[in-house]
């Protein structure tokens, strides 16, 4: 049981310092940004209200991507207003999702697919395509087994020392 156990955490052992690695580096990152969020000052104030030219720009922006595909199922649509002009986003969801960027006046300035950071794609094993994505669900499977063999060693061990607490001591590598 333990030389299975071993060969699995060896195997495992890359995998988990690159998810380990990637994972640091997107919370670090994720906290320079809102650093930079709380650092900035929005160039609008909408205590009183989004203006009504906004909303316009707004229908007529989804009256545009409505006409192109009926179809379409809106994600999110946002606002930002850091900039002296207001930039208006619209995510749409499903297979061909797009995010769409309008102008003040309603119409759809670019149309671009919604794209993930590389770090983020790296995490998540995406950047492989499907291997990667089955790999991830592999190496899963494996951290389970590391689970369940790690447990089956614990248990053998409390079992075999002639007390709980001899068991403990042996667990923690204290006395053999």
């Amino acid at each position: 049981m333990r030389r299975f156990h071993r060969i699995i955490s060896l195997a495992t052992g890359i995998f988990l310092l690159l998810i380990t690695v990637t994972g640091v580096l997107l919370h670090v990152q994720e906290f320079q940004e809102e650093e930079e969020r709380e650092e900035r000052k929005p160039a609008h104030n909408l205590a009183s209200g989004i203006p009504n030219d906004w909303t316009l720009a707004l229908n007529k922006g989804l009256a545009a991507i409505y006409a192109a595909d009926p179809n379409v199922h809106i994600k999110r649509i946002r606002i930002d207003v850091e900039e002296a002009k207001p930039r208006l986003v619209v995510q749409t969801d499903g297979e061909n999702a797009l995010n769409y960027v309008l102008s003040e006046n309603g119409t759809i300035l670019k149309a671009n697919k919604p794209e993930k950071k590389l770090l983020l794609r790296l995490h998540t094993g995406e950047i492989l395509g499907e291997a990667g994505e089955g790999l991830n669900l592999v190496m899963g499977l494996a951290l389970l087994g590391l689970l369940i063999t790690g447990g089956v060693i614990l248990w053998q061990m409390v079992r075999s020392a002639p007390s709980i607490g001899a068991g403990f001591k042996r667990i923690m590598g204290l006395k053999n």
